[in-house]
């Protein structure tokens, strides 16, 4: 039988390891980052990742006084770096910057890991709504000009109108999976390797439609050759509030963006995660970055870890919906 006297010791001990426990995990946060930290984009230089991540990078080292290094590990559909990341130290000194490819890879590949239990959200640097574009039409069609006319002649017509993606599975792909649904609509798929293909197609006439960030459309809005029907989100985007949002034309579901954001390793200390988070928060909203991720039609975001579980959350909704109703499959 446990007696008083033992009892009370026991308690004493565990609340002694648990002081000792949180004094250690507060100290290794003291005086971090003491060496260079390393950001892995999985993803070639010159794009839009490694633009925000070189972006926060030159800021973070200014408020660190330490080097904050961008690494380029592209490749396997964004694993090659990820996996860096998994097997680094959980000790804050190895980031990864990744979009929404992270989540979907968990869903639709073989992973030589689990995502969610290695990796833990740290911030989401920018939050960018897809806009739901046409191009030129196939077969010299009139252009819509509406969402309605668009819905309209794809259910007059199921499978006539096509739509471009860069890649089964990705972002876009999965929004028109939920357009098809909700409208019940048919529209051809056609996959590509970038969103820079799926522009030159849309101005060709090769395919009718797609979901694309602001920045991949904005050079041809001017000219009339790409409109902008509709855009994602719970609120019209700052950077094109004449365009309406699915929500506000009757097509519900329609809240989520695209997003680009910060993992660590998931054992990372609390104390250190939490220091990059207010760190990086600060990075993102001062004048310099925000001005630069603008510039890129980005919308900067930041935010606390749980914020960002919650758009990743959204997109995890959109890829179950996808693969219960057997319009995604897992390799």
């Amino acid at each position: 039988m446990t007696t008083r006297r033992q009892l009370i010791a026991a308690l004493i001990g565990t609340a002694a390891t648990s002081t000792v426990t949180a004094a250690l995990a507060q100290s290794q946060a003291v005086g971090f980052p003491d060496r260079p930290v390393r950001i892995v984009v999985p993803f070639p230089a010159g794009g839009n990742s490694d633009a925000i991540a070189r972006t926060l990078a030159l800021q973070l080292s200014q408020i660190w006084k330490q080097p904050v290094l961008v690494d380029n590990k592209p490749g396997a559909d964004t694993l090659i770096g990820t996996s860096d990341v998994v097997r680094a130290p959980a000790d804050g000194y190895t980031i990864l910057s990744n979009i929404s490819l992270i989540v979907q890879n968990t869903f639709t590949k073989k992973m030589p890991f689990d995502t969610f239990k290695e990796l833990k959200p740290l911030i989401a640097a920018t939050e960018t709504p897809m806009y739901f574009v046409v191009g030129r039409q196939e077969k010299n069609a009139a252009m819509p000009q509406t969402l309605d006319q668009f819905i309209r002649s794809a259910k007059a017509d199921p499978g006539a109108l096509s739509f471009g993606s860069f890649g089964n599975g990705s972002t876009g792909h999965l929004l028109l999976l939920a357009l098809q649904k909700s409208a019940s609509i048919e529209i051809t798929h056609v996959p590509f390797k970038g969103n820079s293909d799926v522009i030159v197609q849309l101005l060709n006439g090769q395919v009718s439609s797609s979901f694309l960030p602001y920045s991949a459309v904005a050079p041809h809005l001017p000219s009339g050759k790409i409109k902008i029907l509709a855009a994602t989100g719970e609120q019209r985007p700052p950077l094109s509030p004449d365009v309406p949002t699915f929500e506000e034309l009757g097509v519900k579901g329609f809240t989520s963006s695209q997003w680009n954001g910060f993992f660590i390793a998931e054992k990372t200390p609390t104390a250190v995660a939490q220091k990059l988070s207010l760190d990086m928060n600060a990075a993102i909203r001062s004048p310099e970055v925000a001005a630069k991720l603008k510039a890129l039609g980005l919308t900067p975001a930041g935010g606390t870890p749980e914020q960002f579980q919650t758009m990743i959350d959204k997109d995890v909704d959109l890829i179950r919906a996808a693969l219960r109703d057997g319009h995604l499959k897992p390799n």
